[in-house]
This record gives structure tokens, sequence and C-alpha cells, in this order.
């Protein structure tokens, strides 16, 4: 069968909603012998007699035509929309995105206020949640197994990868709910130099190495680290036992692990925890882009617990960018 052009659809509907040529072809932008030829032509690729005339002008639609009328508008409506998806989803407007994420993130509620209101002001994006360690992020990246993600800020982005910061926070001392400092409001660093730390183990533990060695240098002490974990949940674990002291990001105290209590460094010693939202340099989808778009509103004023304090770096003798910009792409689940 022929395949009909939507414009055949366009003229027949437009002649039956005015059962007359001339203001048909008026309203429709054509001349009458020109809408006279194209209604005869759609009759002939249908097999079918649409409309009667009544006198020169005047037309009313046959059986055949009346059942076809309803489809035309069907196809007319589908096209329509099918043009304005497509505009849509150029412009990022509808599509559907792969977010990655490490824990931390969802315990300071970055997921929850940026993902919600990116769906607020575009509900024609489906977004789905992948729950990744840093590594792994910048992995299914590279792979484009997903569009973007939140991770520790690193040192230096990987080839073809750029981030923005988005989000700051101090970092806490963990300890056991028995330990002689748990009753201390604030912790001077001085006072842990004869403690035992938990890290992660080397490959992950840069950041929270950055954290610990800027505490042990205001205290005036070298760290004494007894136990190494696969991830932060580990290290608290053993924090609960007793086993010894971490450091980790203030969002960690919101987990409520039994026997372990978050305790604040006294002020201008705290070091900062920066996260940052991580993309394709080089992304071509509309979404993603769109998506990119709306994070750097933020960029310029990134989300900040406490105030930073220029003490700590000055203090430890620690470069600035070592201390403020935590991570790096090696460190994963330690988060």
């Amino acid at each position: 069968m022929t395949e009909i052009e939507t414009r055949l659809f366009r003229y027949f509907v437009g002649l039956a909603e005015e059962q007359h040529f001339g203001r048909a072809a008026m309203n429709l932008g054509i001349s009458a012998p020109t809408l006279t030829q194209q209604i005869k032509k759609l009759e002939e690729q249908l097999g079918a007699k649409l409309v009667q005339r009544r006198g020169n002008t005047h037309v009313e639609l046959t059986e055949a035509g009346l059942r076809v009328l309803d489809r035309a508008r069907n196809v007319l409506r589908e096209a329509k929309e099918a043009v304005a998806v497509a505009r849509q989803a150029a412009r990022g407007e509808v599509g559907r995105l792969e977010v990655g994420f490490m824990p931390s993130v969802v315990w300071s509620g970055l997921v929850q206020k940026f993902v919600r209101e990116f769906r607020e002001e575009n509900p024609g994006i489906e977004i789905f949640l992948h729950m990744l360690n840093v590594t792994d992020q910048y992995s299914a990246l590279t792979q484009q197994d997903i569009d973007c993600g939140f991770v520790r800020t690193p040192h230096a982005y990987p080839p073809q990868i750029s981030g923005i910061d988005v989000f700051r926070q101090e970092m806490v001392l963990a300890l056991p709910k028995q330990h002689r400092l748990a009753a201390h409001k604030h912790v001077d660093p001085a006072e842990l130099k004869d403690e035992i730390f938990v890290n992660p183990p080397t490959v992950f533990e840069l950041a929270y190495w950055d954290a610990t060695q800027a505490i042990a240098s205001l205290g005036n002490f070298v760290p004494k680290v007894d136990k190494r974990t696969d991830n932060m949940i580990m290290s608290l674990t053993y924090v609960a036992a007793g086993f010894g002291i971490a450091i980790v990001a203030k969002s960690m105290a919101q987990i409520g692990i039994p026997n372990v209590v978050f305790r604040d460094f006294t002020p201008s010693t705290a070091p900062i925890s920066t996260v940052a939202f991580i993309y394709r340099s080089s992304c071509s989808s509309p979404a993603t882009r769109l998506l990119v778009s709306f994070m750097r509103r933020f960029g310029g004023k990134v989300y900040f617990g406490d105030a930073a304090q220029p003490a700590l770096l000055r203090a430890a003798g620690i470069a600035h960018a070592r201390v403020l910009v935590l991570a790096t792409s090696h460190l994963d689940s330690a988060l």
C-alpha cells in the first residue's frame, strides 16, 4: 500500500471541519483547486470516496470519510507529538540519565537535593541511580555505562573527564563511646599523639591520609596506623570495637553505628572534604548537557557545612590543594 503523507490528512481534516472548499483552502494557505486535487489524491490512495459535493463548494463526508476522519486526526496528533518529543530530546528535555554516586553523597544529602531539583525542572528525563565506589564510577563513565557521577574531588581528573566541585564539609573524629576524649565537645590534635588510627588501605587512603597527616602535623606527632580496611563502614566497625580512632567526613555521623561517637576538631584545625560532580568532557547526550548546565549553577557557590579555616594549612605545612581537595581517583569504597 502507498504510504500516505501526513499533509494529505491535514488537508482532509481541514476540509471536513469547514465542509467548504473555499474556507478550508484559505485556512490551509492553499488555493481551492489545489485542495481539490489533494483530496482526490488521498481518495485514490485510500481507494474510497471521502467527500460528497453539495453545490460548487460545499461538501459533506461519506460514510468512509466519517470513519477516516477520527483516524486522520489521530495521525496528525501523533505526528505533532513526535515532532515535539524529538525537539525536546534535542534540547535535553526528555531522555534517560544514568547517575553514579558514592554512599557518603546520600548521607550528606547531595543526591536528594540535586537530583530532586533537577527532576522537578525536567520531569521528562528519566534518572536511574547507581551506588558505585569512586574507581568504579570513573570506569563506568569511561565505558559510557553511566553519564555522570558524584565522587571525592581528585587532585587531577583522568583524561576525558571533567568535574565541578559542588559540596564541602569538615572532617570529624570518630572514636569509641568509652574513649577518654568522647566527653569533649572539641578535640585538640595534640591530644591524639598516642592514639591508634584506623585507615583505609593505601590504595584508597590518600584523602584520609591527608586528613590524618594534617591533624598529626598540628599535634606534632607521627600517626600510628594499626588497622586498614576496605571501606569506611569497616573502619567505623573497628572504631566501635575499640581498635582505634578514624578521621571521616562529617556526613558519616548520619550512619548511627552503635558505640561510635563523632567529635569536631578544635576550631581552625578540621580538614575539609570536597565532593565533585563528574562527567565526560565530550558528552554528546542532550540530557547530560542539560544536567551539566544545571550543576554549574552550584559550581560557584559550593555547599559548605562549616567555614574552612586556613590555619590548618599553615600549621600543618601541607599544600592548600592537598588538604582542601582530599580525594583522588583511587579513593573508592573508603567512602
